[in-house]
């Protein structure tokens, strides 16, 4: 299994891309984690259409994370020389995302569609999980962003490798180690977003208090979902494996 990353960046970071993820099977097959808005402009640079990816997996619904599926479910949908895209995400994200994707893909000439007319849903239970090519996924839900008294739908990754290695997505989060201290434990590697604004907005995990963990979490953590002009060489000095940059490629 490798992972490569279309961008690195945050949300709206146009130089290193917005942090969408491609992981590459054995077999050859691709699956598309996240979809943002600037996603399609960054795959042009690494040569890859929409029709590349049989399957994509949503965190959650801000547009640097499903901005860019309207292009993906139209391309395919008129293209009648390929199947629809598998779509897994939470089953209780799953009717959010057609209410905030209904506007532009809810407009098929003569006809009333939903979102299996694009793809083919694969919705995932509450602690479930789904495998795809070999490979296991497993939905860990992650403190983003609070909306009065409950906690909006996201959910990062526990990603297991056919060799059996464990790479825990964290996806956007808050910094909250009591939560996700037995995923980041359980993890051989961590891709962990890392916000590097000079003000926190509270709703992602920032750089200053991710140095505060324990050198062994540390060890195992690339950082990705940061500003423009980052200083990435900071972070090997402080304890991690590093910043990831757009188009890095991981093998596990």
């Amino acid at each position: 299994m490798k992972i490569q990353f279309v961008g690195s960046g945050s949300a709206f970071n146009k130089i290193d891309g917005q942090s969408n993820l491609i992981v590459k099977s054995d077999s050859g097959k691709n699956l598309l984690i996240d979809c943002g808005t600037y996603c399609w402009s960054f795959m042009e640079k690494l040569i890859y259409k929409t029709t590349d990816f049989d399957s994509v997996y949503i965190s959650h619904l801000h547009a640097d994370h499903i901005g860019g599926l309207e292009e993906i479910a139209f391309t395919t949908y008129f293209n009648p020389t390929v199947e629809r895209p598998k779509l897994y995400c939470n089953d209780s994200l799953m009717p959010e995302l057609w209410k905030a994707l209904e506007g532009g893909l809810g407009s098929i000439q003569g006809k009333v569609v939903t979102l299996t007319e694009y793809f083919d849903c694969k919705p995932v239970e509450a602690s479930g999980k789904f495998e795809w090519e070999g490979i296991e996924f497993i939905p860990v839900q992650t403190v983003h962003v609070m909306s009065g008294y409950h906690i909006k739908h996201s959910y990062g990754l526990m990603i297991t490798s056919e060799a059996g290695i464990k790479v825990f997505f964290t996806s956007d989060t808050q910094f909250c180690p009591n939560q996700i201290q037995d995923f980041y434990d359980q993890a051989d590697y961590i891709l962990q977003d890392s916000e590097t604004s000079p003000f926190k907005s509270g709703v992602h995990a920032h750089y200053d208090d991710l140095k505060t963990l324990s050198d062994e979490t540390k060890s195992k953590m690339w950082l990705y979902h940061y500003q423009p002009d980052t200083d990435k060489e900071v972070a090997v000095s402080d304890g991690f494996r590093g910043f990831v940059n757009k188009e890095d490629e991981f093998d596990f």
